[in-house]
This record gives C-alpha cells, sequence and structure tokens, in this order.
C-alpha cells in the first residue's frame, strides 16, 4: 500500500508538472488516447463495471489512467454522506500497471479502445483532463445515473467521437435490472428504493451511464484491445430459488390466505405486520435523509409507509384506539389498490415479489380488521 501511495504521489506530481511547465509546448505527438473498460465484480459496488481513459506517450515517458471513479474513505460522515447523496468523488490519476494489476487481483476482465484523434483533439483532451485534475476542480458530487466515472468521460469524447444518438430501447431500471438479475436479493432491495424516474423513456446518451454502453458507443471510432480477460470467480452466483426473494414471498402469501380460515396461524398475520412496519420505516428513512433523484418520486411508499407502524402501536390499545385501527385500516387497503393501479399502468416498474408481498398485505389486513371488530364488539 505504502509503494502504490508513493507511486500516486509521484504521478500526482508529474501532472501537476505538466500543467505549469511549458503547458503549450507539449504536444503529444506521440500520444495514444484510449477508453478502459473493465467488466463488473462480485461485490455491488463494483457489478456495473468502470471506466477510465489511458494516456500513452512513449516520448513522455507516460503511460498513466485519468480515473473518475475515486473516493476518500477519510471523508468525515463518509457512510452517512454517502446514503445522503452528499459524497464527493474524485478524478485521479493512476500509473496503468497499477490500475492494470487491482482488476487482474478482482479477476475482472479489462479491454480498451484507442480512440482515432488528430493532434489537435489530443491536445485538447489533455488540456481538459490536466484542467480537471487541478486541487480546485478535481471533485464532484457523484450520481450513479448522471455523474460517475463513465458519464464524465462521455461528456469529454462526446466533443470529438460522434456516439450515436436516438432512443434506448430500455429505460433505466431495465438497464440496471440486467446486472443484477442473478442476484435476486440485490435486484429486490435496488427496485424497491429506485423511484418513478427511472422508469421513463431514456435517450442513448443516458443510457451511456453504464460503462457498457459507452464502451458499444465507441464501438465505430476506436480499435479495440482486450488487456485482461475475464475470470471465472469473478462473477456472481445466481441466488438458489428455495432462499430468494419470490420463493420466501410465495410462502408468506400461501400462509398469510391460510390464516384467514385457520386460527393457529393468526400470528402469521401479526409478522407480516411488524416486517411491513419495518420495511416502511426504513424506506421512507432513506427516501428523507437522500438528495440522490434517482430515489425520489418512489411509489413503492404506497404499500411500504409508516403508516403499518402506527397500525401496529394501536393494536394493543384497540378497545380505546378501534376507531382509528379501522381508518388506518381502510387507508392502507386504498393505498394498496392504488400501486397496484400504478403498476398496471406502467408508472413504476416492478417485480413478482412485490406483487405477493402486497397481495400478504391484503390479506393481512383483512384479518386483522376480523380481530378488531372481534374485540371492540
Amino acid at each position: 500500500m505504502r509503494n502504490l501511495l508513493i507511486k500516486f504521489f509521484l504521478i500526482s506530481v508529474l501532472v501537476f508538472a505538466w500543467t505549469t511547465a511549458n503547458a503549450n509546448d507539449v504536444k503529444y505527438r506521440n500520444a495514444t488516447i484510449s477508453l478502459i473498460t473493465c467488466t463488473g465484480g462480485s461485490e455491488l459496488y463494483s457489478t456495473f463495471g468502470h471506466s477510465a481513459l489511458r494516456v500513452k506517450d512513449d516520448s513522455l515517458s507516460m503511460d498513466v489512467i485519468f480515473n473518475f471513479g475515486l473516493f476518500d474513505f477519510a471523508t468525515p460522515n463518509f457512510y452517512l454522506k454517502f446514503m445522503q447523496g452528499k459524497l464527493n468523488y474524485m478524478l485521479g490519476v493512476q500509473n496503468t500497471e497499477d490500475f492494470l494489476w487491482q482488476y487482474d487481483y478482482e479477476g475482472r476482465g479489462v479491454v480498451e479502445q484507442i480512440i482515432d484523434l488528430t493532434q489537435e483533439q489530443k491536445n485538447e483532451i489533455m488540456e481538459r483532463l490536466i484542467y480537471l485534475y487541478r486541487p480546485e476542480n478535481r471533485y464532484y458530487l457523484y450520481s450513479f445515473l448522471f455523474k460517475n466515472c463513465t458519464t464524465e468521460l462521455r461528456d469529454i469524447l462526446e466533443n470529438y467521437v460522434e456516439l450515436p444518438t436516438g432512443t434506448e430501447d430500455k429505460n433505466f431500471r431495465e438497464l440496471i435490472n440486467g446486472y443484477v438479475r442473478e442476484s435476486k436479493w440485490t435486484r429486490a432491495g435496488i427496485n424497491l428504493i429506485l423511484g418513478s424516474n427511472l422508469d421513463r423513456v431514456i435517450s442513448l446518451r443516458e443510457g451511456m451511464f453504464l460503462p457498457d454502453k459507452l464502451f458499444d458507443g465507441l464501438s465505430e471510432s476506436a480499435d479495440f484491445k482486450e488487456l485482461m480477460p475475464r475470470k471465472e470467480t469473478s462473477v456472481s452466483k445466481p441466488t438458489n430459488f428455495f432462499i430468494s426473494p419470490l420463493f420466501i414471498s410465495i410462502i408468506i402469501f400461501l400462509l398469510t390466505v391460510a390464516s384467514r380460515f385457520i386460527r393457529v396461524l393468526r400470528p402469521v398475520q401479526d409478522i407480516v405486520l411488524v416486517l411491513s412496519a419495518l420495511l416502511g420505516l426504513v424506506l421512507t428513512g432513506i427516501i428523507i435523509m437522500t438528495d440522490h433523484i434517482e430515489l425520489h418520486a418512489n411509489y413503492n411508499l404506497l404499500w411500504c409507509n409508516p403508516i403499518y407502524a402506527l397500525l401496529l402501536v394501536t393494536l394493543p390499545f384497540v378497545k380505546r384506539c378501534g376507531k382509528l385501527a379501522r381508518v388506518l385500516i381502510i387507508i392502507l387497503l386504498v393505498l394498496s389498490l392504488t400501486i397496484a393501479v400504478i403498476w398496471l399502468n406502467g408508472i413504476q416498474g416492478y417485480l413478482p415479489e412485490y406483487v405477493l408481498i402486497v397481495a400478504s398485505q391484503f390479506a393481512m389486513l383483512g384479518g386483522i380488521r376480523e380481530r378488531v371488530n372481534e374485540k371492540t364488539v
């Protein structure tokens, strides 16, 4: 680690020298500029891959990676800022050998696309990168969809390379789900917190928030070269169906429906209510505290909300709060029907397990209403 820090420092000094000493005389005559695309890894943060820009010029003894995907773990309140959408990412410069070693260690593939550029374009790109690397410019507020390691490179390259235009055949949610379809719990969690903003029609340019999409966009303007093949160990294993959210949701639904007819199963209704209350409090808390626009306008709050917690609190005092409990149950039933209409009209995407959970809640609310009536007669 110490050696890596020393190398990073020396590279930083070199880049700083480019910005100050005879900058106008440097013409990068022998430079090649290429897009580096890395395949996804097994961890959630690496699932969608990574993009960086490589600049190589043997005449200047330069072979470095400009990487917009760095952040500082020493940032005060790091995890809180990440959740709130207030964490700054930064542009860093790394030795190419060290960069490739890291991805080889993780078993992830790396491909290079050497971009066909004129001398003037190379100079302009280098000037832009050097400008962005200045201490006052290198930090930026991260957004998963609109400002990340890939979109930063797209915004630079689109001035010099003709990227495809038109409409993407998938929306944001569908593109994201394509990367997490085998990790069922990850998919369920991501789709729960993502809002309806991700379900609109998007352009091909907007789709280039993903490294693979920018790679595809450059396919006609750059020469392809595989630097490292992907190893099978880096691929996430599919979730076993019998421990998947869908299977568990099926079991919960069947037990909840059965609890309406089999008295001994009534505690299942209480379990569903407790889980709904906890889920509602967590989702509401996340959405309230975050600035991530990807999480806004989330209609999942209709079936995953704190009203379940309020209902849970009233039940022990049902003889005094019976009327309030009935009102809360009616509100929750109406909200459940509303989310069904939203799903059917394609306003927000959903998963089959969500439908089963809402159906379980519907059955649970019916059962609790019967119990409230029994105790308040």
